[in-house]
């Protein structure tokens, strides 16, 4: 094989409410922004597509020149754009894909576009700087990287607007094995949350109730009929919680949500009609546990489904919900019986919508184009257009 040269990207991504602009070169992160804009929607209760979008035009400039500044190189040392094409918002994409073609054709640099999945999947690749050397130190090999990969790898992307298993037989071609059918996780965690009572986003606020209280109520797997149910139980005041876990039975990879809120739902607002008060603190806390290991077991139980049928080597997790330390240890425990290596993002900050996962996939792309062809030749696009959310669409390739 012949050897790559590790180029610098600078990546895009305005796909939401984060105005995020990073600096890669090979798999290492030299700068990653991510400006919220949570401040500006919280009080809606979600995001504003129109307040999203002005807020990018505001930021975009200033957010790419304090990358760049971070990542010590200037436009010059950049060898190519990336920038996530979709899915996302189409109003709040088009700021970012405007900003990629005007810095491409200001300075003559090719643009490589992304599907922002595509990211959550390859955002475990990406590799930290270690070190305070220049941009030109070669600190992670991108060749030496990829051939450590054992294939075919599932992906398992578990995101606000997405819960989807991909199986990457050869680098860059994925096949989607198993998808949302309606909520996602993500949505499902933000939905029942708000009728906690929990703000925006309410999804983290479950996850760390959760885990504060886990520790004072018992958790089972029941049988109930056909039904497969979490039973969990508080050990002070003996309250019982039953929440049901969807699609155990479906034989597909697929996953449902809105059963699961709407159980939730009856189950907040019986409490309420039986107490006629509004919920105690620890029956919001009981009800955080109980939601959570619901949608978790679901997850478990999918993840070892697709695991029988296409024998993995590894498995991949990428998006918003992979934050969860409970999430992440309730899928090792799942794979403890298999010989499968998992991978997750190293930070935090990779797992929900950051540009930095958007410049480790244009460098594979890269990548893989210059192992069969001229450098950089046939990924540049003049023309290209934003893809609004759809839980429908996926990689490019699917």
């Amino acid at each position: 094989m012949k050897n790559f040269q590790e180029h610098t990207i600078l990546a895009i991504d305005t796909s939401c409410d984060e105005t995020s602009v990073s600096v890669v070169r090979g798999f290492t992160i030299l700068a990653n922004l991510l400006p919220s804009q949570m401040e500006y929607h919280r009080e809606f209760g979600g995001v504003v597509p129109s307040l999203a979008k002005l807020a990018h035009q505001e930021r975009i400039d200033n957010v790419v020149n304090k990358a760049l500044r971070r990542a010590g190189v200037s436009l010059k040392d950049i060898d190519a754009i990336a920038v996530t094409y979709g899915p996302g918002l189409a109003i709040a994409l088009e700021v970012g894909i405007k900003k990629a073609k005007e810095l491409a054709q200001e300075y003559s640099k090719p643009v490589v576009v992304v599907n922002h999945m595509e990211g959550h999947f390859l955002s475990s690749l990406a590799q930290k700087k270690t070190t305070k050397k220049t941009f030109t130190s070669n600190e992670h090999n991108v060749q030496e990287i990829l051939n450590k990969i054992e294939l075919p790898v599932l992906g398992f992307l578990i995101s606000g607007g997405h819960t989807e298993l991909v199986l990457m037989k050869n680098l860059g071609e994925y096949v989607k094995v198993g998808e949302t059918v309606d909520d996602s996780c993500g949505e499902a965690y933000d939905k029942c949350g708000r009728m906690l009572g929990l703000g925006y986003p309410a999804g983290p606020v479950i996850s760390k109730f959760a885990k504060e209280h886990r520790k004072n109520v018992s958790i089972e797997v029941v049988k109930h009929h056909q039904s497969t149910l979490v039973k969990v139980a508080n050990k002070k005041t003996k309250a019982e919680y039953l929440l049901p876990i969807p699609m155990v039975n479906s034989g597909d990879l697929n996953f449902s949500y809105s059963g699961l809120k709407t159980a939730f739902g009856q189950m907040v607002n019986k409490l309420k009609e039986w107490n006629n008060v509004e919920l105690n603190r620890e029956q919001i806390f009981d009800l955080c546990v109980a939601f959570e290991a619901s949608a978790l077991e679901q997850l478990a139980v999918k993840l070892k489904k697709a695991i029988d049928m296409y024998s993995p080597k590894e498995v991949w997790l990428g998006g918003g919900v992979v934050a969860s330390a409970r999430l992440r240890s309730v899928l090792r425990k799942t794979l403890k019986n298999y010989d499968i290596k998992l991978r997750y993002p190293f930070s935090g900050k990779l797992t929900g919508d950051n540009s930095a996962m958007i410049g480790i996939a244009a460098q594979l792309k890269v990548y893989l184009t210059e192992m069969e062809h001229n450098p950089m030749q046939g990924i540049f696009l003049n023309d290209f257009e934003a893809i609004d959310r759809d839980p429908s669409l996926s990689f490019d390739s699917i």
